[in-house]
């Protein structure tokens, strides 16, 4: 496959499958992690440890659960998790009722940015959304549900919005406007970024460069800092995860 960077014809990203290595396919979680550290992505993806889950995670796992269970009906009272966004949800309920709500999308690109399936061999990208709003005929709300802080995650956050919106522009081509939503439930607070099909689709080449350095990564060099090794439950291992990492920063 090839894909012009950044509109300029004569440089080109080439890749096809038989260059990608150990991770065949990536989201934009595993790309965050790769990124942050390649080494703790091997121990995930290629050891096939996981990481013990938190309380944190199990409780925002519940949380779009009931999300989810409200909105589609299935629960006749909103739960209280869900409160500070009581119109909203309300909102995204009918929305379901009226078939302008799409819940829990699980996307597959294949290496040519082409859809398909969630779990096929040719999948190459999965992207997950918690809630796509069909607005008009030519724009849509993309929207993600938050359990942890706003604070610190403004540019993390920011990037994963990028790929949705990518995402959605290549999944529907009639969409020509799309909003980004990051609901903070603990908070009541949203970051809202709009963005039109031109513009997001002059970063496709440079995700395509990102998610190409992971899918055809070989050497999981390791790179150990107080950031990254914070939260990693690899960096000294436990019953849970019993792959030690030897340049964990304690």
């Amino acid at each position: 496959m090839k894909i012009p960077v950044a509109n300029k014809p004569l440089k080109e990203t080439v890749i096809d499958k038989s260059m990608l290595g150990d991770v065949r396919s990536w989201s934009y979680s595993s790309l965050k992690t790769f990124e942050s550290c390649p080494y703790r992505l091997y121990i995930q993806k290629v050891k096939k440890i996981k990481e013990p889950s938190g309380k944190a995670a199990e409780r925002g796992s519940l949380i779009h659960q009931e999300a989810e269970d409200y909105v589609r009906g299935e629960l006749g009272e909103q739960p209280e998790s869900l409160k500070k966004f009581k119109s909203e949800f309300e909102y995204l309920r009918q929305g379901f009722i009226d078939a302008k709500v799409e819940l829990e999308g699980e996307w597959g690109f294949t290496l040519d940015w082409e859809t398909t399936g969630w779990l096929m061999g040719n999948t190459w990208a999965r992207i997950k959304l918690d809630a796509l709003v069909q607005e008009d005929e030519t724009s849509c709300r993309v929207i993600d549900y938050k359990t942890g802080k706003k604070f610190g995650n403004e540019i993390a956050h920011g990037q994963q919005g990028l790929v949705y919106a990518i995402a959605t522009f290549l999944r529907y081509p009639h969409i020509e406007h799309a909003r980004t939503e990051f609901w903070y439930l603990d908070k009541g607070e949203t970051t809202i970024k709009d963005y039109s099909r031109a513009t997001a689709m002059e970063f496709l080449p440079g995700l395509f460069r990102r998610a190409v350095a992971l899918t055809t990564c070989t050497s999981w060099e390791p790179k150990p800092s107080k950031d990254a090794c914070r939260w990693c439950d690899y960096k000294n291992g436990t019953e849970e995860s019993p792959a030690p990492c030897k340049w964990g920063v304690v």
